[in-house]
């Protein structure tokens, strides 16, 4: 029986992903094959090996294909663990339920699951989620409940999560979608959906867009739009579709700003509204064309038909 399953089983499981190639090393307590089904069911300690790729469970299941006995699903059963090197990453998946499909190529880690990316002894991805899917023809990672994931200095939440792959197994794009939050640093940003490009560091946000940036002075920018794009590279965030600034007692609104760095410093100190805007403070309010906002010093300019609303004159 464990001939035949050796010969039969053509499977390699890769970091974040599937290659199906080369025999597979099967043991357990006991094997036994329904013909009636066309299964094979291991009980046992059950260990597959192939290559540097292992991985173990109690139970696991084989489907096979009636017409050619090829296999079609491996189904590791009860609390199942892989782990694997390449490219001098080490992965590592924990579920209840790790499945592997050799009809479509997908891994998929079922209940409670924990996929970890080390390198030097330290992780550099880690995703949690309810339900994790590799797919390896579209080198692609998708997470479906309570996704977290951790990448680097940035930590996400999200209903939904779709992580696009470089052919050597490195993030290119993160995509969080319903009830997402990004945390970089101090900084937070949430969003009906989030997009982050690892290629060329930016991040864009789409649907109630709320960000709560930290200054070099460790004091609050809030920021509310539909939309919202994050340049790493160049600093600068770009806001519009009913665009809200906060900072202390200035309160700010218009239909498009851009929040620019400081030159010296590198942190966000600029925000500039661009169409008719207004701004609130110590109970003025002040209408114009263009409004300049800075952090440090604190102050702010209006330009272009300027209106100004002073309240409750008195003496």
């Amino acid at each position: 029986m464990r001939k035949k399953i050796i010969n039969t089983l053509l499977i390699m499981f890769l970091t974040a992903g599937i290659v199906y190639a080369g025999s597979l090393s099967v043991e357990s307590d006991t094997q036994e094959f329904k013909d009636s089904d066309s299964k094979i069911y291991l009980e046992g300690n059950v260990k597959v090996k192939s290559g540097e790729v292992n991985i173990t469970s109690p139970r696991a299941v084989v489907e096979l294909d009636p017409k050619n006995n090829k296999v079609n699903n491996v189904e590791f059963k009860d609390n199942a663990y892989s782990f694997g090197m390449q490219s001098g990453k080490k992965s590592e998946i924990k579920a209840q339920i790790l499945s592997m499909s050799l009809l479509n190529k997908v891994f998929t880690a079922d209940g409670n699951s924990i996929s970890t990316i080390t390198e030097n002894d330290k992780p550099v991805v880690i995703v949690t989620a309810d339900r994790q899917e590799y797919h390896k023809n579209a080198n692609q990672m998708k997470a479906f409940g309570n996704v977290n994931i951790v990448y680097k200095d940035i930590d996400t939440l999200s209903d939904q999560a779709v992580v696009d792959l470089t052919g050597d197994n490195n993030v290119k794009k993160i995509q969080l979608i319903g009830k997402a939050k990004l945390k970089q640093d101090k900084s937070t940003i949430t969003a009906n959906k989030l997009t982050y490009n690892n290629l060329t560091q930016e991040a864009v946000a789409i649907g109630n867009v709320h960000s709560d940036i930290i200054t070099e002075d460790s004091k609050n920018i809030e920021v509310w739009s539909s939309y919202q794009s994050y340049d790493k590279r160049s600093n600068v965030i770009t806001a519009s579709g009913g665009t809200k600034i906060k900072y202390e007692d200035y309160i700010a609104r218009g239909p498009k700003v851009n929040v620019f760095a400081d030159s010296k410093t590198k942190k966000l100190n600029q925000a500039i509204f661009v169409g008719r805007s207004k701004i609130e403070t110590k109970g003025r309010t002040i209408e114009a064309d263009r409004i300049s906002i800075t952090m440090n010093p604190k102050d702010f300019k209006a330009e272009g038909h300027v209106k100004s609303v002073i309240p409750n004159i008195s003496n």
